[in-house]
């Protein structure tokens, strides 16, 4: 998946951060109002708003006739000077015609957005440029990093969480995991009776045939691995772990590295310490630990206020 650009990914404290970066400044530049561009724009936009104590406002944009109008019922005084806020200045031409519509009503403009790189249409007064090779990834445009959604250029012609693309781990999911100091006291005898047990009796509910497996087991396992699932009918792509890349202890690494570079949306995780670790590290991607039997939705982030002494 080299040949896709990265996600830099945005969680909602991230979005934050990322603004109030920006508080300070703008507090002394006057500014009558914040307008948001929907959809994408309203969160960074109420946050703002909120923290700059001014009205709120936001703008409507169709991109194929490149209209713009009124989101909401009440608009700016006349000639007010205006935040127009945006998630993303990228190379369409929403942004770009926002700020023409709010110029021509004779507004002052200073453009926010959360990212843009060198290809935007145009360069935002304040915002965060994000590293050659980058995305940015926004957890209310999930779907967006995955393929099936990005090959309708940004045209998508059913609901976006239809373009959702699942991931899966494979131990302790597929097939039940067998304790480590098995592997440790006999290697080759545990992995031959790893290759001859039967998939697990219960099984999320999902249409596994296709999905992608991304597991912690060395690349040089392969072609068991592979063996064993499509006997048993698993036949989606097989993520391994390169350990001149990732160490086992660096699993849940590895593990978020491919969900994001692959563009999934959402990952099924056996281990609830693995879950916890891919959650933080893929933000925006929904992440679930799998007991045996049930699905937990995870959620983390860190704590600063808890950090080591």
């Amino acid at each position: 998946m080299q040949d896709r650009l990265s996600a830099f990914s945005y969680d909602y404290s991230r979005v934050e951060a990322v603004v109030s970066e920006h508080i300070p400044r703008w507090r002394q530049m006057g500014f009558d109002a914040v307008v948001a561009i929907a959809r994408g724009g309203l969160a960074p936009a109420l946050m703002a708003s909120t923290a700059l104590g001014l009205p709120l406002f936001a703008l409507a944009y169709e991109r194929r006739s490149r209209r713009v109008s009124w989101f909401t019922a009440q608009t700016p005084a006349s000639g007010a000077r205006l935040l127009l806020v945006e998630d993303i200045a990228g190379r369409g031409t929403t942004l770009l015609d926002c700020r023409d519509f709010l110029a021509a009503a004779g507004h002052g403009i200073h453009v926010f957005t959360l990212a843009y790189d060198g290809e935007s249409r145009i360069q935002p007064d304040s915002g965060r440029r994000m590293p050659p090779g980058w995305r940015a990834w926004f957890p209310w445009e999930r779907e967006s990093v995955a393929p099936a959604f990005a090959a309708t250029n940004n045209q998508p012609d059913r609901p976006e969480h239809e373009y959702a693309s699942w991931a899966i781990d494979l131990d302790g999911i597929l097939l039940p995991d067998l304790p480590a100091s098995q592997y440790e006291s006999d290697l080759a005898g545990t992995l031959g009776r790893r290759d001859n047990m039967p998939p697990s009796t219960i099984l999320p509910d999902r249409d596994l045939s296709s999905l992608t497996i991304i597991t912690g087991r060395p690349e040089q396992d392969r072609r068991r691995t592979r063996d064993w699932l499509d006997r048993h009918g698993f036949h989606g792509p097989l993520v391994m772990r390169d350990e001149s890349v990732h160490a086992a202890a660096q699993t849940a690494e590895h593990k978020a590295r491919a969900i994001v570079a692959r563009g999934h949306t959402h990952f099924i995780e056996s281990d609830a310490v693995q879950a916890l670790e891919i959650a933080r590290r893929a933000t925006v991607a929904r992440v679930f630990w799998w007991n045996g039997e049930t699905a937990l939705a995870v959620y983390a982030s860190e704590a600063p206020e808890l950090g080591r002494t």
